[in-house]
């Protein structure tokens, strides 16, 4: 097995990176440290009983700790997925800084996915992973760092990447090699934000959530343990507060795929739910599939998301 084989099986396995955290609980340090103190889920009842009540922090600083990364080698793709050819992007943004992308084509391609990782998402560390789940798919693929993680440049914020989706879709959407094809856009957890995002403001052809929430402040209360709930307060920073897809879901009027496990704790199946009933789409645009078996960074390795993709695609690709 070559060192790019063994990379993908060893992300497949691990299904990804973690990419949504918990709230932190206490005073967020910033960076990689925040993320080394205890979350709310790693609290035992009995210590909430000796401390009484404690607060839980959701920022902005805290939840966008950026990752650094490498870039996309051909030798990975052609070892993950060699039906693609890599061509790399670089997309300005409205304000400067320069994102890290890559197209992946190939010939035969029905359609063009534009894909959001979640927080920690890397495409030098997961696009070969990424790339060998889609290319069962028959479509072409972007992959971007997002803002401060990989090989992009800038510093994150909530309102950044999202701004920064809209100027990855219309460099997309100006390429001359995926014109004539659809252009869907996909996000997994944070990136569904983004995915969102973007479907609620430019004309995609489709649009998928995966494990996505409604709101920042009603993904804090689901993940918060039941058992702790009586004791932490959760308080949201102004600039993550109403963040998510339920505003967005009510201005998209393309055809929506929600994805989401059934075992996911961390973006529980009914926000999913909850997305799907605030969509004023008809039934027969609008898809809700929760996995079994699937945890939150899983779901594209089940074959019943792969099989309510490939329906979703053959509703829009014909």
């Amino acid at each position: 097995m070559n060192a790019a084989a063994q990379k993908v099986k060893e992300n497949r396995q691990s299904g990804g990176p973690d990419l949504m955290p918990l709230p932190q609980v206490g005073h967020d340090s910033g960076g990689n440290n925040a993320l080394m103190t205890a979350t709310i889920r790693g609290f035992a009842l009995a210590f909430f009983l000796l401390l009484g009540a404690c607060t839980a922090e959701v920022t902005e600083r805290g939840l966008l700790a950026p990752v650094k990364g490498g870039e996309l080698s051909a030798d990975a793709i052609a070892g993950a997925a060699p039906a693609y050819s890599p061509k790399p992007l670089e997309v300005t943004t409205q304000d400067g800084p320069r994102l890290y992308a890559v197209l992946l084509r190939r010939p035969d391609a029905r359609a063009t996915i534009i894909y959001f990782g979640g927080n920690g998402y890397t495409i030098g560390r997961f696009g070969p992973w990424t790339a060998s789940v889609f290319a069962q798919l028959g479509v072409n693929l972007v992959l971007v760092d997002h803002r401060g993680f990989g090989q992009s440049q800038g510093v994150p914020s909530a309102a950044a990447i999202e701004a920064d989706g809209l100027a990855v879709f219309d460099h997309v959407a100006a390429l001359a090699e995926v014109r004539g094809r659809p252009i869907l856009v996909h996000g997994q957890s944070l990136g569904s934000f983004i995915a969102g995002h973007v479907a609620a403001r430019r004309p995609t052809a489709g649009a998928v959530l995966e494990s996505s929430v409604t709101t920042t402040e009603d993904w804090a209360r689901a993940a918060t343990p039941g058992a702790a709930k009586p004791f932490v307060k959760i308080r949201i920073g102004e600039e993550l507060r109403g963040k998510g897809n339920l505003a967005n879901v009510k201005l998209i009027d393309e055809p929506l795929l929600l994805l989401v496990g059934a075992k996911d704790g961390t973006t529980p199946p009914a926000l999913s739910q909850a997305l799907y009933a605030a969509s004023p789409l008809p039934s027969g645009r609008k898809t809700l599939e929760i996995v079994p078996g699937a945890n939150h960074v899983d779901v594209m390795q089940h074959s019943e998301a792969i099989a309510a993709y490939r329906r979703f695609l053959d509703s829009i690709a014909r």
